[in-house]
C-alpha cells in the first residue's frame, strides 16, 4: 500500500504454512526464509499459530516484527507512515480453514477498530478468515474499516470497493503468484467518504512470472534453499 514515498508494506498469514496445513516450507528453509523476509523490510506481518510454532519447535526467530494471530484476540499495531499514523488490526484465527467468526469474536475485532479509530488516519484489518468469512463479515457488519487485507481460502484479487463504498476489500493470490498494491490518492476522513478507483485510490496486480528480474541479493541469499512448496524431508 502506497500512499505518496514510503511504500507501506504488509504480510499476512500462511507465508510459510498453508491454511490448510498441507504446503509447508521444508524445515531446512525456515532460517533462510526469516532472513529473506527481513531483507524485505515489511512493516508489520502476521503468522498463523502453526507458522509460530514451527518457528518456536526450529529455534528460529520468525520475521522481525510479525505477529502471531490469536484465537479469540485481535492483535493491533500503529505504524507511521510518510507522516501518517496507520491502524493494523490482526484478526483471530478459526479454528478451521473456513470457518465463519462467532458473534464474539465480530465483537471483539469491531472494539479493536473502534479503539483504533480516533488515534489514526486509516484502519486497516488483516484477516486470515478465507474469502467466504470475509464477504459475510463486510455484508452483515459492514465494519468502520478502510482497508481489509484478506487471506486463506478462495481466490485472490485487486482491491476493490464494497457495495457500501466505506472499505477497500483485497484478498491474497493464492501461493504468492501475484502481489496486489494499493496506491492511496487521498485518505479517508470525510463523513461522507466513498473508495472510488482513480479518484482516491488505484489498484495493480503484479504477476510475479518470468518477466519480473531477480534480486541479484535476494537470488544470493536464496541460492541453497529449498522450494518452501516442497515436501519436507
Amino acid at each position: 500500500m502506497r500512499s505518496g514515498g514510503h511504500a507501506l508494506v504488509i504480510g499476512g498469514p500462511y507465508e510459510f504454512i498453508s491454511d490448510d496445513g498441507e504446503d509447508q516450507a521444508v524445515e531446512s528453509s525456515y532460517a533462510p526464509l526469516a532472513k529473506a523476509y527481513d531483507a524485505l523490510r515489511y512493516d508489520a506481518g502476521a503468522l498463523s499459530q502453526a507458522e509460530a510454532a514451527k518457528f518456536q519447535s526450529l529455534s528460529v526467530t520468525p520475521p522481525a516484527g510479525w505477529v502471531t494471530l490469536d484465537a479469540k484476540e485481535p492483535k493491533t499495531v500503529i505504524l507511521t507512515v510518510n507522516g501518517h499514523k496507520i491502524g493494523v488490526v490482526y484478526f483471530p484465527e478459526a479454528k478451521h480453514p473456513g470457518d465463519l467468526p462467532s458473534q464474539d469474536v465480530l465483537d471483539r475485532v469491531s472494539h479493536a477498530v473502534k479503539e483504533l479509530r480516533p488515534q489514526v488516519e486509516l484502519v486497516a484489518g488483516v484477516s486470515p478468515w478465507g474469502v467466504t468469512a470475509e464477504n459475510d463479515y463486510l455484508d452483515k457488519t459492514h465494519p468502520d474499516l478502510d482497508i481489509l487485507f484478506g487471506a486463506g481460502l478462495g481466490v485472490g484479487f485487486m482491491a476493490r470497493p464494497t457495495a457500501s463504498g466505506k472499505t477497500l476489500w483485497t484478498h491474497a493470490f493464492y501461493k504468492g503468484k501475484a502481489l496486489y498494491t494499493i496506491d492511496l490518492l487521498a485518505l479517508p476522513g470525510a463523513k461522507d467518504f466513498k473508495w472510488e478507483a482513480g479518484k482516491n485510490f488505484a489498484a495493480k496486480a503484479v504477476s510475479l512470472d518470468d518477466s519480473v528480474a531477480a534480486d541479484p541479493a535476494m537470488r544470493q541469499m536464496l541460492e541453497n534453499v529449498r522450494d518452501p512448496g516442497e515436501a519436507r524431508d
